[in-house]
């Protein structure tokens, strides 16, 4: 049985490696990105040149702390989100889009469909949104009441 399943598995990736099309390891978005990705001192550059920085995070975290003007488009609400933030998405000379860790994957899903509608330069920030942090860029975060005496 486990010389069966093997050999189910060599075919499988034989198969794979021959045909033009093949099956990919990684989404398309991070496989074939339209979007490019971007350094953390060039992402700094560019919210400075008035770049609309766009957070692929869960709202919660979005919430807690964010880089200062930035939006949210989660990936599981991208669909409302964008026809929302249009005119707004529009209006930015660039798009930088950042997520919580160096994997990008909901970053380069938001990015990838921010291209797909035809917005021009979308960049992917290759730091996480922790880093941009650290390096004391500037932040929204709500804050913090004082203990009650």
């Amino acid at each position: 049985m486990l010389g069966i399943l093997l050999l189910a598995a060599l075919s499988g990736l034989l198969f794979n490696a021959l045909m033009p099309q093949g099956i990919g390891w990684l989404p398309p978005e991070v496989s074939h990105p339209r979007w490019q990705g971007v350094s953390l001192s060039r992402a700094r550059a560019l919210w400075e040149q008035g770049a609309l920085f766009v957070d692929a995070r869960d709202p919660g975290l979005y919430q807690v702390a964010r880089v200062k003007g930035a939006v949210n488009i989660y990936p599981a609400e991208m669909g409302l989100l964008l026809r929302l933030l249009q005119a707004k998405l529009k209006k930015a000379p660039a798009l930088v889009v950042y997520g919580r860790s160096f994997s990008r994957f909901p970053a380069a899903t938001v990015a990838q469909e921010l291209k797909r509608r035809g917005f021009g330069q979308v960049l992917v920030m290759k730091a996480p949104f922790r880093e941009w942090r650290l390096a004391g860029y500037p932040t929204t975060e709500p804050r913090r009441r004082g203990r009650a005496s």
